[in-house]
C-alpha cells in the first residue's frame, strides 16, 4: 500500500469528517480549523455536508490500527527487502526508520 495515497485519504475523510460534523450540530462552518490546502480542496466540488459521521469512530480505530502497522513495519525494518514484512511503501520505495514516523505524524 503506497502510503502517499493512504495519506491524501485519510487528510480528505478527516477533512470531511471535521466539516460535516460541525455543519449537522452547528449548522455553520465558523471557528473551524483546517490546513488552508484542505479547506480549498474540500470545497470543489461543493460536498453535501449534511451526512451522518456515525462512522467516525470506526473510522478512527481503523485509522490507529493502519499507523500501527506502519509503525511495526518500521520498528522491523531490515535492509533486506522481504514482501511480508513491506506492507506499506513510499515513493515506489520502503518506508524506513526515517520515513516512517513522518508518515504516521501525517495521518
Amino acid at each position: 500500500m503506497d502510503l502517499n495515497h493512504l495519506c491524501d485519504f485519510v487528510e480528505r475523510l478527516s477533512g470531511l469528517f471535521i466539516m460535516a460534523h460541525r455543519v449537522r450540530f452547528r449548522g455553520l462552518l465558523h471557528n473551524v480549523t483546517l490546513p488552508r490546502s484542505w479547506f480549498i480542496n474540500l470545497i470543489r466540488p461543493q460536498p453535501n455536508l449534511r451526512k451522518y459521521t456515525s462512522t467516525l469512530l470506526p473510522f478512527t480505530r481503523t485509522l490507529i490500527e493502519l499507523m500501527r502497522q506502519v509503525s511495526n513495519q518500521v520498528e522491523q525494518y531490515s535492509p533486506f527487502p522481504s514482501e511480508i514484512r513491506d506492507q506499506f511503501k513510499a515513493d515506489g520505495g520502503r518506508v524506513t526508520n526515517i520515513t516512517g514516523p513522518f508518515y504516521i505524524a501525517r495521518m
